[in-house]
């Protein structure tokens, strides 16, 4: 997904519209923690070239299917996004950190379309009809109201000695 100052210039209206499937290799997410791989990954939109102000301004419409790890379990889910964007992409040197600066004369939409999707991956995701929490020798995942309601039965151990003491009339 890359083009020429020159392709855009020469196509109608300087516009280019696309729609596209496009796939990430599984590298890409080898030292990533958060997400474990994307699939089903569509693009559509287009780019359009303003010569006054020598930018190109890129409308993307992204969906697909991420793969991330369950926030108890470790397992995979997948977990369905869609965004949409509009990118501006500078010919000329800038400092707004927004406007993507083009190397050389060709706009390649791959590595932000990549950073999009990052900005997608949500923080916490629990895998669905979850039954059984995990645990271990000396530990276990209890739920939040579990945890609660075995709070409010156990006695602060500052206070144990309390209970022992009976009034006398």
């Amino acid at each position: 997904m890359k083009w020429s100052r020159l392709q855009i210039l020469q196509a109608e209206n300087q516009t280019i519209s696309f729609d596209e499937s496009i796939d990430f290799e599984p590298a890409a997410f080898a030292k990533m923690t958060q997400i474990r791989g994307l699939h089903d990954v569509t693009v559509s939109g287009n780019v359009h070239y303003d010569s006054s102000s020598d930018r190109v301004y890129a409308h993307l419409d992204i969906e697909g299917v991420m793969i991330v790890p369950c926030s108890i379990t470790l397992e995979d889910v997948e977990y369905d996004f869609h965004t949409k964007s509009l990118e501006v992409f500078s010919f000329e040197k800038c400092d707004d950190g927004d406007i993507h600066e083009v190397k050389g004369d060709v706009v390649e939409l791959l590595p932000v379309i990549f950073q999009l999707i990052l900005m997608e991956v949500p923080l916490k995701v629990v895998k669905e009809g979850l039954k059984e929490y995990p645990k271990g020798d000396g530990w276990e995942v209890v739920k939040e109201e579990d945890y609660e309601a075995s709070k409010k039965d156990e006695i602060d151990p500052r206070l144990a000695k309390l209970k022992e003491f009976k009034l006398e009339d």
